[in-house]
């Protein structure tokens, strides 16, 4: 027999203050694991003596299956101008990526990995694989990571209209 499940369409101030809570704790939790993210990468690229930040190698691992305009990268809502150009630049400087002007349009920006850029981008890669074997020993299931990355999918959409 199955049971019908009707949407709840009005909340107690009480409710609404509960839910609100939970919202925002849910918000500070997904800053809050960014920062560590960035934390444990800057541990691995400092174990491998490379120099440069978590936030340059998380850009080289976007970047790091096809060239992408900066404009692409940017689109995809992982950086912000000002910052996405310096770090850019500084990868270029520093040999991670080699930037160039496409024919068709030449105020746009192409970047692509060096082999150097690569290593850096595999090294990420790595790292997350690591870290997602090793969901399951604190108990996130796949799951529970469905549903957190569908829950996260939603807002971003509901955020993006």
């Amino acid at each position: 027999m199955q049971r019908a499940v009707f949407a709840k369409t009005s909340y107690s101030d009480e409710e609404l203050a509960l839910k609100g809570w939970h919202f925002t704790q849910m918000l500070q939790s997904i800053e809050l694991l960014h920062r560590r993210f960035l934390d444990v990468l800057t541990t691995e690229l400092g174990r491998r003596e490379k120099g440069l930040s978590a936030v340059q190698a998380l850009i080289l691992s976007h970047a790091s299956e096809r060239p992408l305009s900066l404009g692409q990268l940017s689109a995809l809502g992982h950086y912000e101008g000002t910052n996405l150009t310096y770090n850019v630049a500084k990868l270029a400087e520093n040999g991670f990526l080699t930037l160039s002007r496409p024919e068709w349009d030449k105020r746009s920006s192409v970047i692509e990995l060096t082999v150097e850029g690569q290593e850096i981008a595999s090294l990420v890669a790595r790292t997350i694989g690591e870290h997602a074997a090793s969901l399951p020993d604190i108990g996130i299931t796949e799951e529970v990571l469905t549903l957190v990355t569908t829950t996260f999918k939603s807002l971003h959409h509901r955020w993006s209209t």
